[in-house]
């Protein structure tokens, strides 16, 4: 009979009281010192080389057996010998698998495309070693979640850096400090869309596959709640689930899972179509028990199926709560890039230096833009948009606005998608084809339409809903990029998202900007319906002004203020010079000199008595974004008077004041609210000031 273990010789276990012969003493795995208990099976089935072999080869068998006799130690160690012959093996080849599906990466998507390809799914793509940029990674989590919009949740994270807070490297996680008494089992990653989630977790497993970091762990398993939502309504057991996601992994055992020291990665907690209920008391405790994956991950988190193994879940902030503190032992939080840092990718991302230095000059000319580049993805936004605009024909002035820079992002995709599949003529970027506009704007509506639910992954079904023919909308990867397609019968369903979540709400402005120039009512009604008791309403007859102002005024009435950018860019949008740039989109618009105007007087005159002094800062945004800086240059004359206290701040200028102070690069030893002359609703919005200051009286 052949058996089915490696050629490593089994361990000589000897049946005597006394020990074996010295060759059997170098290849036993148990103490010659102090035999192990033998039961009179033993003694007998030992005798016989064939019956070994047959044991061997059979570990089901073993395991039977060990029920019936459970006392007895050598056949304990037989087991625990069978089980690991061929393990190493396996455990090699699944590194070798992981290696290559998270060593190349496509920058703009969600990393791999999930499959270990490049997001054309041909293998292409970039070194992560070569790209990734350490991320500035703290213990604990900001306390604004659930209250402002991610973007402006990573500008306040970004002044609070305290001598208290904790940095933490990826791949130390796990490792408890040495104040910390209890092991650290769960840990719970947040961080904001795009901010370096998902690029962390490749760069945890890269490392654990090429050996450099976190070699304590003998099996890694990376899974995604996007793959996992497709098989949300079917029933499996743990160890099917691996085999199924990780096929160099079919040859694990339950029993060879037993004795590995797992971790498993779950990214994207925010992405999940799961219901994860944990006050559900099914308990399921066998890697071979089927059920629900809903059910199989609450258990696995809460440590009833294999309370050894390590969990590592990613997600948005908004998200996270999903999970109950008691069952996390660390939470982190990852914020992006610091100031050295972002220096550090625009220099890594481009070869030529010169380049490189001018599009971190550019970047510092404009602060909202060198905030945004906290976010990893926004940098390859702007290194993408300013590569072209500095090293091709189509120079021109370069963006110094989020509207701006986004405008021109989407003509330079639109462009490299022509020159990728030689689409006609040579033409501007600014030219766009009628199929090329057609498509842009079925992407708005499908922006558009799932902006208020807070959803970023589409089904096939979404697209079409919307008009969308999948395969062209795959055409257009630096939009809306297709996140992975698999061979398996599970992965049958494709899933779409853009590559970016600010993408998607400039889309969605840019379509809603569309639906007002083609009076579009039935849109727009929709839109604000709801809102009407706070002027919110539209008609035939609103002019370019009443829309702002409605959409503006549904905004800060939103809690978590996810409309916060979106309204940003609705405003940029306005503008004469983003309309030329995207005047196949937009369409004739009713911007004339008098409308723009009324609609920043509307915005300074912003009564925002109802919503946070974090909140209100938006309003300030959206004047920004449409170029009227005169509320700024009043403040820098304000801070540069001897006279502060005589003057009376407005509520804009309240707004504007405690941002700049906010964000400022030097802290203020003291900041007093007595000392400016203000309202009490323009006190209130100075409130956040507080954050960038040594003492608040």
């Amino acid at each position: 009979m052949k058996s089915d273990r490696s050629k490593d010789d089994p361990p000589a276990f000897s049946t005597e009281p006394g020990p074996s012969d010295t060759k059997e003493r170098k290849r036993s795995h148990v103490s010659v010192k102090k035999q192990p208990t033998c039961c009179v099976w033993c003694q007998d089935v030992l005798k016989d080389p064939v019956s070994t072999n047959f044991i061997y080869s059979y570990t089901d068998g073993l395991l039977l057996i060990m029920k019936i006799i459970p006392d007895c130690q050598i056949l304990s160690n037989i087991f625990l010998f069978s089980v690991n012959v061929g393990l190493q093996e396996v455990l090699d080849e699944h590194k070798i698998s992981l290696r290559g599906r998270c060593e190349r990466v496509t920058e703009g998507s969600d990393g791999t495309g999930s499959d270990g390809t490049g997001s054309d799914g041909t293998g292409s793509g970039t070194l992560l070693n070569r790209i990734y940029t350490e991320l500035y990674i703290t213990e604990g989590q900001s306390e604004e979640v659930n209250t402002q919009h991610e973007v402006r949740q990573l500008e306040t994270a970004s002044k609070k850096k305290t001598f208290s807070e904790t940095p933490i490297r990826c791949c130390d996680i796990f490792k408890a400090s040495p104040d910390q008494q209890r092991r650290i089992r769960v840990v719970l990653t947040n961080g904001v869309a795009g901010v370096g989630k998902t690029f962390s977790v490749l760069k945890f497993s890269l490392d654990w596959a090429e050996g450099s970091e976190n070699q304590d762990v003998s099996l890694l398993v990376l899974l995604s709640f996007r793959e996992l939502n497709l098989i949300r309504d079917e029933q499996y057991s743990l160890l099917r689930l691996l085999h199924v996601f990780h096929p160099t992994l079919h040859k694990v055992t339950a029993e060879k899972l037993a004795v590995c020291k797992l971790l498993f990665i779950f990214d994207g907690l925010d992405e999940s179509r799961l219901s994860l209920d944990f006050n559900n008391h099914e308990v399921v405790s066998d890697v071979t028990q089927k059920s629900s994956v809903s059910v199989l991950l609450t258990n696995l988190i809460q440590g009833k199926l294999l309370p050894s193994a390590l969990v590592w879940i990613t997600s948005r902030p908004a998200a996270a709560n999903q999970i109950p503190p008691s069952c996390v032992d660390r939470v982190t939080e990852v914020r992006g890039f610091t100031d050295v840092q972002k220096e550090e990718y625009f220099r890594r991302r481009f070869s030529d230096e010169d380049l490189s230095s001018r599009i971190i000059s550019h970047i510092k000319t404009s602060r909202s833009l060198y905030i945004m580049c906290l976010i990893p993805v926004f940098c390859w936004i702007t290194a993408t948009v300013l590569d072209h605009m500095l090293t091709t024909d189509q120079r021109g002035e370069l963006p110094k606005t989020l509207t701006d820079m986004y405008s021109h992002f989407l003509l330079v995709q639109t462009k490299r998608k022509k020159q990728k599949y030689h689409e006609g003529r040579e033409t501007s970027p600014q030219e766009l084809t009628e199929a090329d506009r057609k498509v842009l704007l079925k992407l708005g509506r499908l922006a558009f339409e799932h902006l208020e639910t807070g959803n970023i992954m589409f089904y096939q079904e979404d697209l079409e809903r919307c008009g969308l023919n999948v395969t062209v909308a795959s055409v257009y990867s630096g939009v809306c990029t297709e996140i992975f397609r698999r061979e398996s019968v599970i992965f049958q369903k494709t899933v779409y998202c853009f590559v970016h979540l600010s993408v998607q709400e400039f889309l969605a402005a840019v379509y809603m900007f569309h639906c007002h120039t083609n009076r579009n009512t039935k849109v727009l009604e929709n839109f604000l319906r709801g809102h009407e008791e706070n002027g919110c309403r539209y008609n035939n007859c609103s002019s370019l002004d009443d829309v702002l102002r409605s959409v503006m005024k549904k905004s800060l009435d939103s809690k978590n203020g996810h409309l916060d950018l979106f309204v940003r860019f609705l405003h940029g949008l306005s503008l004469k010079s983003n309309k030329r740039l995207l005047a196949g989109l937009l369409g004739q618009t009713d911007n004339s000199p008098e409308i723009i105007q009324r609609a920043i007087n509307s915005l300074k005159k912003m009564n925002s008595d109802k919503i946070s002094p974090d909140r209100s800062i938006n309003i300030f945004h959206c004047l920004m974004e449409m170029n009227d800086h005169s509320v700024h240059q009043e403040i820098q004359e304000f801070l540069r008077s001897k006279y502060r206290s005589q003057k009376e701040l407005s509520e804009i200028h309240c707004s504007a004041l405690a941002y700049m102070l906010q964000m400022s690069e030097e802290v203020l030893d003291e900041f007093n609210l007595n000392m400016y002359r203000a309202s009490l609703q323009g006190r209130l919005r100075l409130i956040p000031a507080v954050r960038n200051c040594r003492i608040a009286v």
